[in-house]
């Protein structure tokens, strides 16, 4: 421990030694990754990777929309859409489309093929390797669901009438007790991308909400595995470049009011195991020149040793059941960070001064 301490301290003095002597310069994109971008705006980025001809090949499409745009009659539209595209493709029969996704999901590290949230729907595939049959699929499938969305009422009342939802959402659990505090002051609050759409739907109001906001000017796919760049980027064009449409209206940039400094105690009948988390919030600025790179870094190091402190501390003490964890995550413009002790209650009411002073210590 003692040695990790000190590369912790050495690797922030030569980082600080080099942030001083360097002027920012503008970072550039890995040229490993290739992107381009089609007529109507539609955007797409693939990575190759010759080096793993055996992983499967990642394909995820985003699509610039969520619950934030809803109005109040559209409430639960952002989340049907995803729904709709997995029941009906205009491209496929319905056994052919269960047995594309039957092939589409990667059984050690399952997503669902779709996650709707406040900003954003990503559709999701994983395909495996050497089978361009079926990345051409997937790609008529995506183009599908981007252009020529199946919106009728038999395909909408078959969807609400069915007790199985297999779009995901972000966050996974939008009625997680911290996630709603969190979102005290936010116009997210208002816009929870799990609510249910109202009944009856307005077969008409789905359609123009569908037009207004799967544009292909804000779709960007994404394309990561082994593949023929060359030969999958002709086939992106004949795929993509026949969608229509351009953004009127922009969409409204979410964001979250800062961290309140006051405690806070919260209850959830989901949560098994008590814990005790102090966290602390900044605004976030994109990464963009080498010096804010190195700023982050030499953040990321001080956190990182504070986290090696409380550790050694936890591990000296005699108190059993102790779990320390730490995170950091960038979530709608504001960069957030956690030291979080999961451990029995009677444990804090024991030693409450065991955690509260060496964070002090090292602040």
């Amino acid at each position: 421990m003692q040695g990790t301490r000190i590369h912790l301290i050495v690797g922030g003095l030569l980082l600080a030694a080099a942030n001083g002597s360097v002027q920012a310069e503008a970072l550039q994109p890995d040229p490993a990754w290739q992107q381009g971008k089609l007529d109507n705006g539609f955007s797409w980025q693939i990575l190759d990777t010759p080096q793993r001809p055996s992983d499967r090949v990642e394909l995820r499409l985003m699509v610039n929309t969520g619950s934030l745009v809803e109005s109040s009659q559209q409430i639960g539209f952002a989340h049907l859409l995803p729904r709709l595209s997995l029941a009906r493709s205009e491209s496929f029969t319905p056994p052919q489309l269960r047995s594309l996704w039957q092939q589409s999901v990667d059984s050690e590290r399952p997503l669902p093929p779709a996650i709707s949230s406040y900003d954003f729907t990503l559709y999701n595939l994983s395909l495996p390797n050497n089978r361009p049959d079926l990345l051409k699929e997937a790609l008529a499938w995506l183009s599908d669901t981007t252009g020529k969305l199946a919106i009728d009422e038999h395909t909408v009342h078959a969807v609400m009438n069915s007790s199985v939802d297999p779009v995901g959402t972000f966050p996974p659990n939008p009625k997680d007790a911290w996630w709603r505090y969190r979102l005290k002051g936010s116009t997210l609050l208002a816009h929870d991308p799990a609510q249910p759409v109202k009944r009856p739907v307005n077969i008409d109001q789905l359609k123009k909400f569908y037009q207004q906001w799967y544009t292909p000017d804000a779709m960007t796919l994404y394309v990561v595995g082994k593949v023929d760049s060359r030969s999958l980027g002709e086939q992106i064009n004949k795929a993509f470049s026949p969608l229509k449409g351009k953004r009127e209206t922009p969409a409204t940039m979410p964001t979250l009011t800062p961290l309140p400094p006051q405690p806070v105690s919260l209850i959830s009948e989901q949560v098994k195991q008590d814990t005790l988390s102090i966290m602390w919030d900044a605004p976030w600025h994109p990464i963009r020149d080498s010096q804010n790179l190195s700023r982050y870094w030499r953040s990321d190091i001080a956190r990182e040793a504070l986290f090696w402190h409380l550790q050694q501390v936890l591990e000296k003490s005699d108190q059993k059941n102790l779990h320390l964890g730490f995170d950091c995550r960038v979530q709608y413009q504001r960069g957030q960070c956690g030291i979080h002790l999961d451990t029995p209650n009677n444990n804090l009411n024991n030693k409450p001064g065991l955690y509260r002073p060496r964070v002090g210590e090292r602040a």
